[in-house]
């Protein structure tokens, strides 16, 4: 079987995910691409606000992206814990916070994008509040940089030899040197890349020009990203504690069709908001 592979479908075993070590500690591509996901996002955030007159929001920027970091890291881990894995984190709590395995260092794994999203929405209202800066405002300049942080988080896990698709017989599947089973997989991190990241970047710029305008980006995110996740997740393979919701959609699913549906109700949010600015 291995002669009849393809370059394509044999590109994960060619992949360290260790770009390098300090001493004891590996630093590892992931966390590589998390970086410049971080940088990204905060690089595109003062363009944006300096194209559209908020230059007043930049001296405030450094503690904006402090507090959003850390309400993106709490949010992930703790939405893993309550949306996917609550059972067995209640019977080791240590678990959740505790990066040693065996008395080896082996970082903490298991993040959530929709606990990230609510810690990040979170931690930038508190940030405003802080600051007296307008959050609806804020919040808008700052969506077209998710798409793209995103496609670089989505690359990271495919470094990282992670969160791999379903079994697949089609030519476009890989096989996943961290996978017990050696199967053809859909390389569902770079669909998701594409979708979540680029496509979903491209949308949100048309959105801005043609459609609503700037007042509308976070509902047009939130209900692009809900429905692209969601046709997706039926190429990413369920976690192995996971239930699927019918037999059919994963906890991932039922959290981007609640996405969908927050993005909707943020439609009126910012029309008062619109009104109340003219």
């Amino acid at each position: 079987m291995a002669t009849m592979l393809t370059w394509w479908q044999t590109i994960p075993s060619r992949i360290d995910p260790i770009a390098f070590s300090i001493g004891a500690f590996d630093i590892r591509w992931y966390s590589i691409m998390y970086l410049v996901a971080i940088l990204v996002g905060y690089a595109l955030f003062i363009r944006v606000a300096l194209k559209h007159g908020h230059g007043d929001w930049l001296q405030h920027t450094s503690s904006l992206l402090n507090f959003c970091i850390i309400g993106i890291v709490v949010g992930a881990r703790l939405g893993y814990v309550l949306f996917y894995d609550l059972a067995s984190f209640i019977a080791h709590p240590l678990s959740i916070i505790w990066p040693f395995e065996n008395g080896l260092y082996v970082g903490i794994s298991g993040l959530s994008y929709h606990g990230g999203a609510i810690g990040f929405l979170l931690a930038l209202a508190i940030a405003c509040r802080r600051y007296k800066l307008p959050f609806l405002s804020i919040l808008n300049q700052m969506m077209l940089g998710v798409p793209l942080g995103y496609f670089f988080g989505r690359i990271g896990n495919f470094l990282n030899l992670e969160l791999y698709g379903r079994a697949t017989h089609l030519p476009i599947g890989m096989i996943f040197p961290t996978d017990p089973s050696h199967l053809l997989r859909f390389p569902s991190q770079l669909f998701e890349a594409l979708g979540e990241g680029l496509v979903l970047f491209a949308l949100l710029v048309w959105v801005e020009r043609h459609v609503w305008g700037k007042n509308y980006l976070t509902p047009a995110y939130l209900m692009g990203y809900g429905t692209i996740r969601f046709g997706l997740e039926f190429l990413r393979e369920p976690d192995p504690f996971q239930r699927l919701v019918f037999g059919v959609f994963s906890y991932g699913q039922i959290l981007s069709v609640l996405t969908l549906v927050v993005g909707l109700v943020f439609i009126p949010i910012y029309r008062h908001y619109e009104h109340q600015q003219k």
